[in-house]
């Protein structure tokens, strides 16, 4: 007998919202999951608040009101509205979770596939990486308190931790490995180890990203030119924060502030 699909996407898109993101209250017959990228975003359901940070996830189940909306800070967000079919998703729905590090690179590739799609395969790539991120979650969700008992795996968080509280403080000017090493009074080369092991990125990409997600937020958080942006982000050259901005978001600062975001929806592909 062939295996049962997993799921079926109904509609997928990513879309960076302004501080105005709103969505009235609506329902479902199947299941809806939500991303935060970055920024933040409150979502009720039924009558529940559910705060989402960056890197949070949420499953909302079929039939259940939900009602988006900003949280502070723009958020870029991923929503996967899907019928689910041979998944068992028990006990994700209804609870905030954290994406861990060993999914992130997934969920960057899903935006990315998203953003960019690439051929016929396309469609399949994307279903592959909705189930790896749900099955991801859940087994983390199973695990519990299980998987974070070891004191190496809780130190690296607590490192990881440390380290991402100063480098959002600090996201203005230029920071160097060994300020942050200094900060946890550990050596280069063994926070280098312990952030990759709790994030599952290296110091200085997950530095880029930081720098990067802020620079989104106040794109479309504010009206300040972009120059005065690049520096508040501590990339002094703008010739150099334009080309990052471009590598990693696909357009550059001027339009995508113009378009408020980039979204996909496969109904429109």
């Amino acid at each position: 007998m062939a295996p049962v699909e997993p799921l079926r996407i109904v509609t997928i898109f990513y879309r960076e919202a302004g501080l105005d993101y709103h969505t009235p209250v609506h329902r479902h017959p199947v299941h809806q999951w939500y991303a935060c990228l970055h920024g933040g975003m409150t979502i009720l359901v039924d009558g529940a608040a559910h705060e989402l940070a960056a890197g949070e996830a949420l499953l909302v189940r079929p039939g259940q009101e939900r009602e988006p909306y900003c949280r502070r800070r723009a958020p870029g967000y991923l929503v996967v509205i899907f019928e689910c079919l041979g998944l068992e998703l028990e006990p994700l729905p209804g609870r905030v979770t954290a994406i861990p590090g060993a999914l992130a690179e997934d969920l960057r590739a899903l935006v990315s596939e998203l953003q960019s799609p690439r051929g016929g395969e396309s469609p399949h790539l994307v279903q592959a990486l909705v189930v790896r991120l749900l099955v991801g979650l859940k087994r983390q969700v199973l695990a519990g308190d299980a998987a974070e008992t070891p004191r190496d795996a809780a130190n690296a968080r607590e490192v990881a931790a440390t380290i991402e509280r100063f480098l959002a403080a600090n996201l203005h000017r230029p920071i160097t490995r060994a300020e942050a090493a200094a900060v946890v009074n550990l050596s280069q080369p063994h926070v280098a180890r312990l952030f990759r092991a709790a994030t599952g990125r290296s110091f200085l990409a997950r530095l880029t990203e930081m720098r990067l997600d802020r620079a989104r937020e106040l794109l479309l958080e504010t009206s300040l030119p972009v120059s005065d942006i690049a520096g508040r982000v501590g990339l002094a050259s703008f010739s150099h924060f334009t080309r990052l901005f471009t590598r990693h978001v696909g357009m550059v600062p001027t339009d995508y502030r113009r378009s408020g975001g980039r979204s996909w929806n496969p109904e429109r592909h």
